[in-house]
C-alpha cells in the first residue's frame, strides 16, 4: 500500500476532461473478499457498471465519471486497500501490445553483479555502489564501469554460477507466458550481463533481450565493458525503437523496473509500474506492484487473456 502523498499522478488524468468509463483493477495479496467490499464503499454513488473477478486474487471493476473523480477513487482505494495493489485507468486504455521488463530485482530476485561480488568476497564493497547507482545517487556508467573494474582478472564462469542459482520473483513466469499468450511483443533489458541476462531470457520465454557484455580474454574479465552500455537512457530509446518497429505507439507499450535506471523507459510508456520501487521511481510512477505478484501487471495491462494465463512453474 502506497500513502496518497506518494502517488505520482498518471498520464491519463491529463488528457481529456470527458466523463467516461474508467477501470479500477485490484489485485490483492490477502483477503479478496474484504478488497471488494472496500471498493464497493469507495464507490458510493458513482455508476458502477460491472465487476468480474480474474483469477483467484484480482478483479475489475468498470465505472463512469470524469477523470479528476476517477483519479480521487484512485487515491482513496490506494489509502484504504491494505495489503493489495491498485490501478485506476480509462477502460479505453485496456491492452497493451508491447512489455519490457528490467531483470535485476523486477524479474530475478537478485542484483545479480551484487551476487557475482559475493561469489567472490566482494559483496560488500560493490553492493554499497549498486545501491547508490538504483537509488540515483551516483551515475550508472561510472558505477558499471567501477564495479567492473574491481572484477579484472576474475573468471568468467562465476557469472555462469550465478545464472544458474538466481531465482525468480514469483509471478514471472506467468506475466511472460500470459502476455506471450496474449499477442504481446516481450523484451528483457538489463544493465546487468549476457551470461545471466541471456539464460533468463530464454527460460522464461522473451522475444528479445537486450544486455551489457563483459570485456573477456581467455576466460577471465579484463575490467572492461563493451560499448554501449544499457543505462537508462538507452533503455527508453530501446522501447522507443522497438515500439517504433513493430508498428506501434508508446501508448501501446507497459514497461516495469524497480530503479532509478528504469524511470525514463517508464516514464515513457503508456503504462509504468513500478515493481517494489525504490523511492525515486516510486515518486515518479503511479502504478506500483508491493503486495501481490508480477503477473498482477496482466491484469493491469488490461490483458482479457490474463486470468487464463498459463500457471508456469
Amino acid at each position: 500500500m502506497t500513502a496518497p502523498g506518494e502517488i505520482q499522478a498518471p498520464k491519463w488524468l491529463r488528457r481529456s476532461r470527458a466523463t467516461q468509463q474508467f477501470v479500477a483493477t485490484v489485485c490483492s495479496g490477502g483477503d479478496l473478499d474484504a478488497a471488494l467490499a472496500t471498493v464497493g464503499a469507495v464507490m458510493g454513488d458513482l455508476q458502477v457498471n460491472g465487476q468480474r473477478r480474474l483469477g483467484a486474487n484480482a478483479f475489475d471493476a468498470t465505472f463512469e465519471g470524469n477523470p479528476d473523480r476517477a483519479w480521487s477513487i484512485f487515491q482513496i482505494l490506494r489509502e484504504n486497500l491494505a495489503n493489495a495493489d491498485v490501478y485506476v485507468r480509462p477502460a479505453s486504455e485496456r491492452g497493451k501490445r508491447l512489455l519490457i521488463c528490467d531483470m535485476d530485482m523486477t524479474i530475478v530476485a537478485a542484483e545479480t553483479l551484487d551476487e557475482v561480488a559475493i561469489a567472490l568476497g566482494m559483496g560488500e564493497r560493490i553492493a554499497a555502489i549498486t545501491a547508490r547507482a538504483m537509488h540515483g545517487e551516483i551515475d550508472f556508467n561510472a558505477a558499471l564501469r567501477e564495479r567492473i573494474q574491481m572484477l579484472a582478472g576474475q573468471a568468467e564462469q562465476v557469472f555462469h554460477d550465478v545464472a544458474r542459482q538466481v531465482r525468480l520473483n514469483p509471478g514471472a513466469e506467468k506475466l511472460v507466458a500470459g502476455a506471450s499468450a496474449a499477442g504481446v511483443h516481450t523484451i528483457l533489458i538489463s544493465g546487468g550481463f549476457a551470461q545471466v541476462a541471456e539464460p533468463v531470457a530464454r527460460q522464461l520465454g522473451f522475444d528479445e533481450v537486450h544486455c551489457n557484455r563483459l570485456e573477456l580474454e581467455a576466460g577471465q574479465l579484463t575490467g572492461r565493458v563493451h560499448e554501449p552500455i544499457i543505462n537508462a537512457d538507452l533503455k527508453c530509446q530501446i522501447l522507443q525503437q522497438r515500439a517504433q518497429a513493430l508498428g506501434l505507439t508508446l501508448r501501446d507499450c507497459c514497461a516495469i523496473g524497480d530503479g532509478a535506471n528504469d524511470l525514463p523507459m517508464l516514464t515513457a510508456a503508456g503504462l509504468g509500474i513500478g515493481y517494489h520501487a525504490k523511492p525515486v521511481l516510486r515518486a515518479a510512477t503511479s502504478c506500483h506492484i508491493d503486495a501481490s505478484d508480477l503477473d498482477s501487471a496482466l491484469y493491469f495491462m488490461g490483458l482479457e487473456s490474463a486470468s487464463a494465463a498459463p500457471d508456469a512453474r
